[in-house]
């Protein structure tokens, strides 16, 4: 069993993902001269700037796997892969070469796609009734930097803030309600929207295609800096205002106790999200001029 309880193993996630991480250096094939002996244009010296570092556009398409409250509480995964939480994404990217370094990327992006969480099957395995289930389509524009350690290597390190807009068409939960002395199972469902700040950490590799067009797979995790009321992916916690009902489904902090009395993990919502992106790198052409420039400038002075 995988266990996802808060934000904070997430970066130990990434951490030991990093430790393990086996450094796989790049062929030396010809068209990637550039990655060591590429001129300075105002020494002429060499550079050691990764030869991924560089200007580009982007089309990335990605697999979404949500974890939240709606999900479970507070375990991901617990009761093994749910295909119900499975979505795509896909999205536009600006990479950006920061003057100031030779191995970081700025990265812009604008991402948009579905999010589905359903855990009925699994509650009803086990014999509960109060399920939980939602589906949104969602538009996220984040910012972050993409790092490469290694000169000679495509491997990077992503890290990010992200601002998503959730537009929940369709929930449905149930929850305990008293009427009168008795205590009815009831289900609330219907429409609603949510906003969400949220954390980047992914680990990717690139290879080059050619001298301009780059292909890179990419694992990463996001989550929610916040869940609470309308600053949520899945629509929990509720508000009375968000349902036909009035009532308040979960808390906007911390645990939680039902009308039964049992008390609730409440966790951030996020997703696990693994894709391809494809790139034009427009750098890399000038990479390629200045290489060969550079030696026949050489073969000259011979």
């Amino acid at each position: 069993m995988f266990c996802w309880n808060n934000k904070y193993v997430t970066l130990l996630l990434l951490g030991g993902l990093l430790l393990c991480s086996p450094l796989v250096q790049a062929r030396q094939g010809k068209d990637r001269v550039v990655w060591m002996k590429t001129p300075n244009s105002r020494t002429g010296l060499y550079t050691t700037q990764n030869y991924f570092v560089s200007h580009g556009v982007a089309l990335n398409f990605s697999g979404l796997y949500y974890f939240g409250d709606v999900d479970n509480e507070g375990i991901a995964f617990h009761g093994g892969f749910n295909p119900n939480n499975l979505s795509l994404g896909g999205g536009l990217q600006f990479h950006y070469n920061l003057p100031m370094g030779n191995h970081c990327n700025m990265r812009f992006g604008l991402m948009g796609g579905t999010l589905r969480g359903n855990n009925q099957a699994k509650f009803e395995s086990i014999g509960r009734e109060d399920f939980r289930k939602f589906h949104a389509w969602f538009l996220q524009p984040a910012v972050g930097v993409e790092y490469y350690p290694f000169s000679k290597a495509g491997f990077y390190i992503y890290g990010g803030l992200a601002f998503t807009v959730s537009i929940i068409d369709n929930y449905k939960f149930y929850y305990t309600k008293r009427v009168g002395n008795e205590k009815i199972l009831s289900p609330v469902e219907g429409k609603t929207q949510g906003f969400l700040p949220m954390v980047q950490l992914g680990l990717g590799y690139s290879w080059a295609l050619s001298a301009s067009w780059t292909l890179s797979a990419e694992f990463m995790i996001q989550e929610g800096l916040i869940d609470t009321y309308y600053m949520n992916l899945d629509a929990f916690p509720m508000d009375p205002g968000q349902n036909s009902d009035g009532a308040t489904i979960g808390s906007p902090f911390g645990k939680w106790v039902d009308a039964n009395g049992v008390e609730h993990v409440h966790w951030n919502d996020g997703w696990f999200q693994v894709g391809l992106t494809i790139s034009y790198r427009w750098r890399n052409c000038e990479y390629c001029r200045n290489s060969q420039n550079y030696g026949q400038m050489r073969a000259r002075r011979r």
